[in-house]
Formats: C-alpha cells, structure tokens, sequence
C-alpha cells in the first residue's frame, strides 16, 4: 500500500491506443484513464489484500480488440500498537511493552537509545521484556523506536519512551544510637535520590515507647524500666517516585537507669562504733557515690566517698541523739539513677 503501480501497455499493432477502466474496492488512487501505462500510486484501507481490477481495450484503426485484464493486488501497510505507550517502571524492571497490529502476520523489530540507563537492545518480536537499571539518581529514558513489517512491507515507526526512575538508597545518622533510660532518638534519614521519603516499623525488645512512623527525623522517648539493655530495631523502607529502595535497619540500645538500695536503712548505732550499710542495685555492674551531712557538729568521723558499703566510725560528743543523712547516689554505665537517703542515727555517748 501506498506505492505506484508500473504496467507497460503494448500491441501487435502498430499505433494502438488503450483505455481502461478499474474497479477497486477498499483502494485508493485508482482512476479510469488511457495511455500507454498505467502509473497510479494505490493506497489500501483494509487490513488484508485488496485487489485493483483494470480492464483495459485496446483500440486501432477505430477498430477496438478485446479487452484485457490486469490484477494488482495491494498489500495492506501494517501498523504497530504498544501497549503500554509510554511506561514509567522501577530501576530493575522490565516494562513489558507488548506490540500488536492490525494486520495479520506482522512482525516487529526495535532499535533503542538510551540516556541515564542500562540494560536496552535492539532486537525483535512481539513483547519488549529487558530488564532495564538506572544508572544514575535521576529519572532515565530509553527510547524504542518500533518498525513492524507484513509480507515484506514496513509500516510506519513508533516511538516508546521507557522512564526508568532510580530506587533510592536511605543513610541514617547516626547508624545506631545508646543512651540511657528516658533518653529520646535523633535520627536523621537522607537518600541519594530527591525527593525520598521515609517509613519504618519497629521491633523493640526490653523498651517501650518505639512506635511505627514515617518522616526524615525519628524521635522517639525511649524507656527501659528492665535490669539490663534493651533495644528497638527500626527498619526504614525509602520510596521516590513511586520506587522502594532496599530498607536498612537502625538499631538503638536503651541502658537501664540504676535504683539504689541500701541495707540497713535507717539504722542506729553507738557512739564510736561503726555503720555498716551495704548498697546494692538490680542493675549489674552499678557503682556508688555519697555525701554525708551531720545533724550538728557534735558528729565526726562521717566523709563523703564511694563504693559498696559505708563504713565509717561516729562519733557523738553531746549528750543528745544525733544523726548523719547519707545521700547516695547510683550509677551504671554512665546512666545516673535517683539518689536516696539513708539516715544513721547516733546514740550520745554515756
């Protein structure tokens, strides 16, 4: 469809003339005329061969001869369809382009150009399936240019523009967090690819307070009320453009806040004899630190200090009960637990 037709037409007869008459259905640019060739460029609007008919009489000496015919068959031009026309997909995907036409029979071949992505070649058949990466942080382009072909005529090419969008890749900063009890995350996410953004979920294990969210920030109150650590994994899923990129865990360690107990308390003693208080903490590894202050300065032999025990030798030189407060403060890896006060009462000396 679409190209001239080329018939010679000659007699026997010297000075013949010829006239011909056509019948086409479904065909255009086919005229009744006369000459000595038939040069008439047909177009078919069917999807299967048409057939132009010329009838053609030779004509001598006024005496006309018998008419002749003359078959062209016009074979239709194929199109091409693709579907989808224009496809967005994920860096890694395939977009799956099936070609199709309206003519039986056609087949397809494509070449490519590719800017910002990998992974295209020209080749044929009837589905466009590659698997095409992005090859930077911005949206990339391949571009298929489609010819489809029946019974050895080319239809007209389409144009395919495949944008492959980059899958984003998250950073936290910090990568993992460890703080104390109460304390509260500051977690800043970022990606390569603008525009990102963020969702996670959590696992917490010996805390509370860890909910899912989204956001480029998670901060979040924390509290272990256990003996030992506890952490909270988040897993942060980054999405741009409609694209998930690989999530990454996060994950935050919650150190318990040390109680101090004290044994006994309170407890009384003579003058010039010793306290013997022993601290101790259900969080392992918990240090100790006092001060001491007197009721009156009739009380000597208190001072401030450390350790597990208090042991010191009091004092009272006045004839009424004093008493010695012993503020005593917990502490475990670098978390500072609640001070509390233990009262040694000093009986006066007789």
């Amino acid at each position: 469809s679409g190209e001239a037709t080329n018939i010679s037409l000659t007699s026997n007869v010297t000075g013949t003339s010829f006239n011909w008459t056509v019948s086409a259905p479904f065909i255009s640019g086919a005229t009744n005329g006369s000459g000595t060739s038939i040069t008439q460029t047909l177009t078919s609007s069917s999807t299967s061969n048409a057939t132009a008919t010329y009838s053609i009489i030779p004509t001598a000496n006024s005496c006309p001869g018998a008419a002749v015919v003359a078959t062209v068959t016009v074979k239709p031009k194929p199109d091409a369809v693709a579907n989808p026309a224009s496809p967005t997909i994920c860096s890694g995907l395939s977009p799956n382009i099936s070609l199709t036409s309206g003519v039986s029979g056609t087949t397809f071949s494509w070449t490519v150009s590719q800017t910002g992505v990998t992974g295209a070649s020209p080749g044929t058949g009837s589905l466009i399936n590659q698997s095409l990466t992005a090859s930077g942080t911005t949206a990339g382009t391949a571009t298929y240019t489609i010819t489809p072909t029946a019974a050895s005529c080319i239809g007209n090419t389409i144009n395919v523009v495949v944008t492959v969008n980059p899958l984003p890749v998250v950073t936290a900063t910090p990568s993992s967090q460890t703080f104390c009890s109460g304390g509260t995350t500051s977690i800043a996410l970022s990606s390569n690819v603008s525009g990102t953004t963020y969702s996670w979920s959590v696992v917490q294990s010996g805390v509370t307070g860890a909910t899912s969210g989204s956001g480029a920030t998670i901060a979040q109150a924390l509290t272990n009320s256990g003996a030992t650590s506890g952490t909270v994994t988040y897993t942060i899923t980054p999405v741009a453009g409609g694209c998930s990129g690989l999530p990454i865990d996060v994950v935050v360690t919650v150190k318990p806040i040390p109680s101090a107990m004290a044994s006994p308390s309170p407890t009384t003693i003579c003058s010039g004899t010793a306290t013997n208080i022993s601290l101790s903490s259900a969080v392992s590894g918990t240090t100790f630190t006092w001060t001491a202050t007197p009721s009156s300065g009739n009380v000597s032999g208190h001072a401030a200090g450390s350790g597990t025990s208090i042991a010191q030798t009091l004092t009272n030189s006045s004839t009424n009960v004093e008493n010695i407060l012993y503020q005593v403060t917990p502490s475990a890896a670098s978390c500072i637990g609640t001070p509390i006060d233990v009262t040694e009462i000093g009986r006066a000396h007789v």
